[in-house]
C-alpha cells in the first residue's frame, strides 16, 4: 500500500507526529512493535512518577508528627496494590494514545519494521511504500558488559529500569549502579518504601551534569533516608548479587537483593541498518538541523536520535519533522538549551538553560542570584523548606541564561522560565510581573527582583 508518511514507533515523538500529520490530511501508517505510548508511558516516566507519588505519601505519613498529626499504628505498604494502580494509570493513558492515533485517521500495524530503501518499509513480511519516513523508535537501557553481569542478569539479580518497575516486592537491599537521573529517582523511590539503598557512582558526585549545589543537596536528602553513596567507584565485576568496585586503588564490594544498572540508554536505530546512511566517527547516524538523515525523506526523532532523551523534547521533534515534510513554518525546532529537565525526587529538581559550570567552561559572562526556600512563606507553611531557586543572567542585557530549582513543585515552576527564555524575556520583565501569593512560584520573581537590586542598579 502507498502512504504519504510512515512513522516507525508510537511513543511520544511518533504519536504526536501522527496527530500532526492527521490534522494536515496526510495518509499515514504507524508501525509499533511493542508499546503504544512508548517507553515513557509504559515503562518509563509515567509509571515511575505514579510510584514516586505513592512513595512521597509514605514519606508524609512517616513524618506526620512534623505536621501536628498523630497516626496510631504502623504505616503499612501494599506493594501489589501499588503495582495495580500503576497498571491502571498506564492502561488509561495507552487508551488515550490509541485514540489520538485513531482520530488522526492513521492506520496502524504491529510488528518490527525494517526500512528496505528510501520509500519502502517491511513489517512482518509485508511491504509498504511511502513518500516520507519518520523513525521514532526510542531507546533501550544500556547494559554493563563487565565480567559476571550477564550471568547475574540471567539469574535475576541484575535488573534495568523497566524491571525495577515490576518487582515481586520491595527489595530489602538495593544496589544502584549509576548516580544519574534514573538511578537517583529509583534510589528515592525504594528508600522511601523501605529498601536499604547503596549508590555506586563512577565520578566524584551524583548528578554530575547539574551544578554542585544540586548534587550536594540531593545527596544530603538521600542520606536522610539512609542511602549510602559511594563515589569514584569504578565497577569491575559482579558475582550474582554482589558488585565489586575499585575506589582509589582499593577493591570493595556491596551486596543487594537486586542490582539496578542505570548507566544510560542506547538509541534504537537497527531498522535503518540496511541503508547506507552517513555516520560520524562514533557510528551515530548524522542528521541535519531539520532532523533529516543523508537520505532527506528519512527523519529520526526523539530518543532514537539521542540528542536529548526526554519525552517533551520528543514531542516537539515529532511535530517539527512533519511540519518540515509539509514545508510549513508553524513549528519551531526543538532547542536543547530551552528544554527543561526534571528529577521527580522529593523535593523535585528542575533546570533549564546553562548550568553555572557550563557558563564557566564556555567563558560566558554572567551574574547569578539565588534564594533559599526558607525565605518563602508558602514553603514555610508547607514545612518544605529544603531547596532553592538559582538564576544566571547576562550582565549586560539581563536575559536569563539558566536556572535550577529544588522545590516540591520545581517541575511545574520551570515551565515559566523555559517560556521566558524562548521568548527572550529578561529579569526586568519577570521582576515586574505579579505572581500569586503565597506560592513557591513567586520565588522566581523574587530572585529576579533581588538580582535587579544586586547587579543592575
Amino acid at each position: 500500500m502507498n502512504y504519504d508518511l510512515i512513522i516507525i514507533g508510537a511513543g511520544p515523538a511518533g504519536y504526536v507526529a501522527a496527530e500532526y500529520a492527521g490534522k494536515h490530511k496526510l495518509k499515514t501508517l504507524v508501525v509499533e512493535k511493542e508499546y503504544f505510548g512508548g517507553v515513557c508511558l509504559n515503562v518509563g516516566c509515567i509509571p515511575t512518577k505514579t510510584l514516586l507519588k505513592r512513595a512521597k505519601i509514605v514519606d508524609y505519613l512517616r513524618h506526620a508528627q512534623d505536621y501536628g498529626i498523630s497516626i496510631n499504628g504502623q504505616v503499612a505498604l501494599n506493594w501489589n496494590q501499588l503495582l495495580e494502580q500503576k497498571g491502571k494509570v498506564v492502561s488509561k493513558l495507552v487508551g488515550g494514545v490509541k485514540a489520538i492515533i485513531a482520530s488522526a485517521k492513521a492506520e496502524t500495524v504491529m510488528g518490527e519494521a525494517k526500512v528496505l530503501d528510501p520509500n519502502t518499509v517491511e513489517v512482518a513480511g509485508k511491504t509498504y511504500t511511502t513518500k516520507s519516513i519518520v523513525v521514532a523508535t526510542g531507546s533501550r537501557p544500556r547494559y554493563l558488559t563487565l565480567p559476571g553481569f550477564a550471568e547475574a542478569r540471567q539469574n535475576g539479580f541484575v535488573i534495568d529500569s523497566t524491571q525495577a518497575l515490576s518487582l515481586e516486592g520491595v527489595p530489602r537491599k538495593l544496589v544502584v549502579v549509576g548516580g544519574g537521573v534514573i538511578g537517583i529517582e529509583f534510589a528515592f523511590l525504594y528508600a522511601s518504601l523501605g529498601s536499604e539503598v547503596t549508590i555506586l557512582q563512577g565520578v566524584d558526585r551524583i548528578l554530575e551534569i547539574f551544578d554542585t549545589e544540586v548534587s550536594d543537596l540531593v545527596a544530603k536528602l538521600l542520606q536522610t533516608k539512609n542511602v549510602k553513596i559511594i563515589t569514584n567507584a569504578q565497577v569491575t565485576r559482579a558475582n550474582n548479587n554482589e558488585v565489586f568496585y575499585s575506589q582509589n586503588g582499593q577493591e570493595g564490594s556491596v551486596v543487594g537483593d537486586r542490582i539496578l544498572v542505570s548507566i544510560g540508554r542506547i538509541p534504537n536505530t537497527e531498522c535503518l541498518d540496511g541503508l547506507n546512511l552517513q555516520r560520524d566517527e562514533r557510528n551515530r547516524i548524522v542528521l541535519n538541523q531539520d532532523l533529516q538523515t543523508s537520505i532527506p525523506n528519512i527523519y529520526i526523532v526523539g530518543d532514537a536520535n539521542a540528542q536529548l532523551m526526554l519525552a517533551h523534547f520528543a514531542y516537539q521533534q515529532g511535530r517539527y519533522a512533519v511540519n518540515h515534510i509539509l514545508n510549513k513554518k508553524q513549528v519551531k525546532p526543538a532547542q536543547k538549551l530551552t528544554c527543561p529537565s526534571c528529577i521527580y525526587t522529593n523535593p523535585e529538581v528542575a533546570s533549564v538553560g546553562y548550568t553555572e559550570m557550563e557558563l564557566k567552561k564556555q567563558g560566558i559572562p554572567y551574574v547569578k542570584t539565588n534564594l533559599v526556600l526558607a525565605h518563602c512563606g508558602k514553603a514555610i507553611a508547607d514545612n518544605e523548606t529544603n531547596g532553592f531557586v538559582k538564576m544566571m543572567f547576562d550582565p549586560q542585557t539581563g536575559k536569563i541564561l539558566g536556572c535550577c530549582i529544588i522545590a516540591a513543585t520545581a517541575s511545574d515552576m520551570i515551565a515559566e522560565l523555559a517560556l521566558a527564555m524562548d521568548a527572550g524575556l529578561t529579569l526586568f520583565d519577570i521582576a515586574n510581573s505579579i505572581s500569586p501569593h503565597p506560592t513557591i512560584n513567586e520565588m522566581i520573581a523574587d530572585v529576579c527582583k533581588k538580582a535587579l537590586f544586586d547587579h543592575f542598579k
